[in-house]
């Protein structure tokens, strides 16, 4: 106890190890759901444009909802705390996940549209929105200080990171041998699903809230008001947001499946360029060195750097495997400084709505990042539906056309080009970096 009282930055082992389990087990269905195009079109025959539209369709009415959602969590107040009661939609989530891949092979298509929209939306729309909507109010009351939440960002980013690589590198080489079997489908999501949902709820056991978060929120009541005067007056939470927006865009979409499919040829081999991914881990533990000395706002504009090289490679070079394998480096390299920054930017501008506004609105403000990140989820995979039938892309084809397979190419290569200079020059007006120390002590 006295050890504990003179470092306040120390986690402990339980603690640590107990909030990285639902990140492992989102990360891991984040993964999974990228594959669900790929289902749809190789698997069900289902037309690309179709699946597109589905899908962003269910992000527009996920993106929507994260408002609500933030408001809702906002307004939390219970035994259990204000975040943390959340952490069961993690479990409901990896049973719709399965309910997703389980759409019956033999029904009408109209039957198979509703259906995988109906099990999109809740995915995205219910389970991942309160999760998100969530994640900082639970963090900034089980974390007290900053050195606490940085080495969650960066070490637990480690073990994030490997268990994303793993499923990576495992997962293609299932996939590649039952690409058109919806059975063999459904036995490797059950699979994957049953431990995943017992992994995922451990946090809610393991972490609790024990910080005392004071601000106007404690004595006054939440209310709508609150809310739009985030959405009017924090331009910092829009700067992140679209940020946010751009990177879900690229990830979102699915494309390496299709990739690796027609343009490489083979889907195990994405595996083999997802486990390159591993060099990036020691820059992980030099993560809270490097933001000693870089802004996060910098960070950012660097990563965005390392995507359009990715992308240049990718659409140039993909014929040539090595230089492949460099492409997926420099997008590992690229995703650090967002994936591991966005949260803490996240508590920033928490922190600056206090300052101007008197309460933190943390839910709200984790919402507002859901809802655009959830916007460009959704234009990015109507984007990957759209561009590949336009393309002539059939899934149950031997072979693509050249347009198909232009397509692909120019989805996975110059779409990273295009949205990560559009990033980057958001980010050149992002300067919260530089008042916060200001606002700090003023508020110390």
């Amino acid at each position: 106890m006295k050890e504990r009282k003179n470092n306040p930055d120390k986690i402990g082992f339980v603690k640590f190890w107990g909030w990285q389990t639902r990140g492992v087990a989102a990360s891991v269905n984040f993964i999974m759901l990228g594959y669900i195009s790929l289902f749809c079109t190789d698997a069900l025959g289902m037309s690309a444009a179709l699946i597109g539209t589905l899908l962003m369709a269910s992000k527009v009415v996920d993106a929507i909802t994260d408002l609500l959602a933030g408001y809702i969590v906002d307004k939390t107040n219970t035994r259990w705390g204000k975040g943390r009661p959340y952490e069961w939609f993690i479990v409901i989530e990896w049973v719709l996940t399965y309910l997703l891949f389980a759409t019956p092979a033999g029904a009408s298509n109209t039957f198979k549209a509703v259906w995988i929209l109906v099990m999109y939306v809740m995915i995205n729309a219910v389970c991942t929105t309160f999760l998100s909507a969530a994640q900082n109010p639970y963090m900034i009351r089980a974390f007290g200080t900053d050195n606490q939440r940085v080495k969650l960002a960066s070490f637990g980013g480690i073990v994030i990171m490997v268990a994303s690589m793993a499923a990576n590198i495992i997962l293609p080489t299932f996939i590649e041998g039952i690409r058109t079997d919806v059975n063999g489908w459904r036995l490797v999501i059950l699979c994957v699903a049953v431990p995943m949902a017992v992994i995922g709820i451990f946090r809610f056991f393991l972490v609790k809230e024990t910080i005392k978060i004071e601000d106007a929120s404690t004595t006054e009541s939440v209310t709508i008001k609150d809310t739009l005067q985030v959405l009017k007056g924090n331009k910092y939470v829009w700067f992140i947001g679209l940020m946010y927006l751009g990177y879900s865009f690229v990830t979102g979409m699915g494309i390496h499946t299709y990739y690796f499919t027609w343009v490489i040829g083979d889907l195990g081999l994405m595996g083999t360029a997802s486990a390159m991914t591993i060099v990036v881990l020691p820059l992980l533990f030099v993560f809270p060195i490097i933001m000693k000395k870089i802004s996060k706002g910098t960070m950012v504009r660097i990563s965005c750097v390392f995507y359009i090289i990715s992308g240049l490679l990718l659409f140039y070079f993909g014929e040539n495997f090595p230089l492949l394998l460099f492409a997926f480096v420099f997008a590992g390299i690229g995703a650090l400084p967002i994936t591991y920054l966005v949260d803490l930017m996240m508590l920033d501008a928490g922190t600056y709505n206090r300052y101007t506004m008197g309460k933190r609105m943390d839910g709200t403000i984790g919402a507002i990042k859901g809802f655009l990140g959830k916007l460009g989820g959704a234009l990015g995979i109507g984007a990957v539906g759209w561009l590949l039938e336009l393309g002539g892309y059939n899934g149950l084809a031997e072979t693509q056309t050249s347009g198909a397979l232009f397509m692909i190419k120019f989805l996975a290569g110059y779409m990273n080009v295009i949205v990560f200079a559009a990033v980057g020059i958001v980010m050149l007006f992002y300067n919260l970096d530089k008042l916060l120390p200001e606002i700090e002590k003023k508020q110390a």
